[in-house]
């Protein structure tokens, strides 16, 4: 009998099950303590009504920007301004947008063509339109997102109850092709390992962060944080801003919002794995002990590991135990198929598409490689087109 053997599997195999029954638990904690918006649950709002700013950031939607701008036309909260801000875009952006606001006096539609050196494109094109808002209250969503009717109405009332300055929302991912399929969800869920929202809205709890999709926050708030300046070198200025509000002790929620918000967020193999590449670096704060503990981690619970781990457990096992040898792989492997199917219905996607989490995990460990090399070599940001000299893969001032 291989002692050896059977330690180092059983090693393998109860560190998956303890991975996946903490990943259990934050899906756990989540319903509970992440609320998931409703689009008609009734609202009790001030009859006087705050206006609301909304600001969209775009460089070359022209294939998104439609959408996501009749979603906010289309909201059923009444006051409300619109600002555009087209960020040097080279296709029909500007055209898209323009007509949609033609005749419409609280529309704006601002064109950028140059950035700020220093600054990220998006928070520049965010700072240059919030100069022409006018609400006591700012929205700011992306290009390739788009807003239930209700939307603005509900996150409002979410705020004025809660007596809070801001409220961010988890998305519906639209998922089309393979690869977004099997790697988005399995992305989204590192994110939610790195940030458990449960622990976002527990004011107790330091964890802090925002989804920049969308968020609403007060003007007061927002000025009080220093605003998109404290943040403008940040590749994951949503974090920041959110770890700002927080650290200020403005009040926060992130909530699910797989009812009101849906995303459109990468196509295809290479864009998505660039831009995931792109956030979970920025979210680790390019920290290399950090990137390496999480690529050891998704190592050990990768399928791989699980063979390994398996193959070097049952020889000895069968022996020890001869009827009861299998129950800690069956656990491991229950754990590795069902746990997926909860994170997925938390965010509105078919439970179905918890047998790409493999492939995903797969995948996800090239990532933290590619991360790793980025931050030994200092590589400069890349970023829709254009290429940050000045903002390389090194620790930034994440938090406030």
């Amino acid at each position: 009998m291989n002692y050896v053997s059977l330690v180092i599997g059983s090693a393998i195999l109860m560190f998956i099950m303890y991975f996946w029954s903490m990943r259990m638990r934050e899906i756990a904690d989540s319903c509970r303590w992440v609320p998931v918006l409703d689009p008609n649950k009734d609202t009790s709002l001030p009859k006087s009504l705050p206006q609301i700013s909304v600001i969209v950031p775009a460089n070359n939607e022209e294939a998104l920007i439609g959408t996501c701008l009749q979603s906010i036309l289309d909201q059923d909260y009444p006051n409300l301004e619109i600002i555009c801000v087209d960020d040097r875009s080279t296709d029909r952006t500007s055209e898209i947008a323009g007509k949609l606001f033609e005749g419409r006096t609280n529309c704006h539609l601002i064109s950028i063509t140059e950035r700020f050196v220093g600054w990220t494109g998006k928070c520049h094109a965010l700072y240059e339109g919030v100069k022409y808002a006018s609400g006591e209250w700012l929205a700011f969503l992306d290009a390739d997102s788009s807003l239930h009717k209700a939307a603005l109405r509900q996150c409002l009332h979410e705020a004025i109850q809660r007596k809070i300055n801001f409220v961010t929302l988890s998305p519906k991912f639209i998922l089309n092709t393979f690869w977004e399929k099997a790697l988005i969800p399995t992305f989204a869920s590192m994110a939610a390992i790195l940030f458990p929202l449960a622990k976002v809205n527990d004011p107790s709890s330091p964890v802090a962060t925002a989804n920049g999709m969308f968020f609403i926050i007060s003007r007061t708030a927002y000025e009080r944080i220093g605003g998109h300046c404290s943040v403008k070198d940040l590749a994951v200025e949503d974090i920041g801003i959110g770890k700002r509000v927080k650290a200020a002790g403005l009040g926060i929620l992130f909530a699910n919002g797989r009812n009101l918000l849906q995303t459109k967020m990468y196509s295809g193999f290479r864009e998505v794995l660039n831009g995931w590449t792109r956030i979970l670096s920025a979210a680790m704060n390019y920290k290399l002990l950090t990137v390496l503990k999480y690529l050891t981690m998704h190592i050990l619970v990768s399928l791989p590991s699980f063979a390994l781990g398996t193959f070097l457990y049952t020889e000895s096992a069968m022996e020890l135990w001869p009827s009861l040898w299998f129950l800690l792989p069956l656990a491991c492997l229950l754990q590795m198929v069902i746990t997926p199917c909860f994170f997925l219905d938390q965010a509105g996607l078919p439970k179905k598409y918890s047998v790409y989490v493999i492939l995903g995990n797969l995948m996800l460990i090239w990532i933290f490689v590619v991360m790793m090399k980025k931050i030994i070599f200092g590589d400069a940001l890349q970023w829709r087109g254009t290429i940050y000299k000045r903002t390389r893969y090194q620790s930034k001032s994440l938090e406030p």
